[in-house]
């Protein structure tokens, strides 16, 4: 039987590590082309991960990849790594927008001002909304593409307090938890305009999942014991690109996608070498 992404050139942005690598390696297992793209290349001396090694780590495996550096808050980066890709490759059938800056440690509302917010926006929603302007009219002349971005339940957090609420140690809602819910409203916001010209655009949203960080630097009280792998956000990725259009305009759960479908998770597991 082929692999169902044969063919298929996919650019993962925050692939070095974490979910996006996962990511990367479940589409270069099902054998797309993968691009690997984040600020860790070999040179930044990340113990968690380089794009180097995600790369090497594909093609160890008998896949297809290639390592770009690339900071998405960077324009000139982004245009440079997408004219890059089109001239190399031909095409670009598949972007996943993954690269995020994190929630742990974004501070208070209270007391903050609006360069808290915009550390979040750069990153996590006109990084996105720049590399679909520039992706999606190129899918159009190749017959069409699927883009995914990588959102959060925490987008849907916190619940209204109540009279006795504290404030939780570890938050993601200032920053974090707006910009993710401003990416899903913006995906429901443009993929019918997106589908007349047969791109389809897709949240995916992974639960609560154990990445390299975690084994690093554990976080009190946390119990990672039933949290999902990058692989299953990666299956899930995978399944979605197969057919596409199916999920546009949602968020989708990784798990309750795998689980729903039957999709077989090999094992693979975060590095652990920090």
């Amino acid at each position: 039987m082929g692999q169902a992404l044969e063919g298929k050139v996919a650019i993962v942005t925050g692939s070095s590590r974490g979910i996006g690598r996962g990511i990367a390696m479940c589409l270069a297992d099902e054998g797309a082309d993968v691009v690997v793209c984040a600020r860790s290349d070999e040179s930044a001396a990340n113990p968690l991960g380089s794009i180097e090694q995600t790369a090497r780590e594909i093609r160890d495996a008998g896949g297809k990849a290639t390592a770009m550096k690339l900071d998405v808050t960077k324009d000139d980066e982004v245009r440079s790594v997408i004219e890059a890709v089109k001239r190399d490759y031909g095409h670009i059938d598949i972007v996943v927008n993954n690269a995020a800056r994190m929630g742990q440690g974004g501070g208070d509302f209270w007391g903050s001002g609006p360069e808290n917010l915009d550390a979040y926006y750069f990153t996590n929603v006109r990084a996105p909304y720049l590399i679909t302007t520039l992706v999606a009219p190129h899918m159009e002349t190749i017959g069409g593409g699927a883009i995914i971005n990588i959102t959060s339940a925490g987008a849907n957090l916190p619940r209204p307090p109540g009279p006795d609420w504290q404030l939780p140690e570890g938050r993601t809602y200032v920053g974090y938890g707006i910009t993710k819910a401003a990416l899903n409203r913006w995906v429901a916001g443009i993929a019918g305009e997106l589908r007349l010209h047969n791109v389809a655009i897709v949240a995916v949203d992974p639960g609560r999942t154990v990445v390299e960080r975690n084994i690093a630097n554990p976080i009190a009280g946390v119990d990672y014991s039933t949290a999902n792998t990058p692989e299953t956000t990666g299956r899930a990725v995978v399944f979605i690109c197969q057919a596409a259009m199916a999920y546009t305009g949602r968020v989708v759960e990784s798990k309750e996608l795998v689980d729903q479908n039957n999709l077989k998770l090999s094992g693979m597991t975060p590095r652990n070498q920090a």
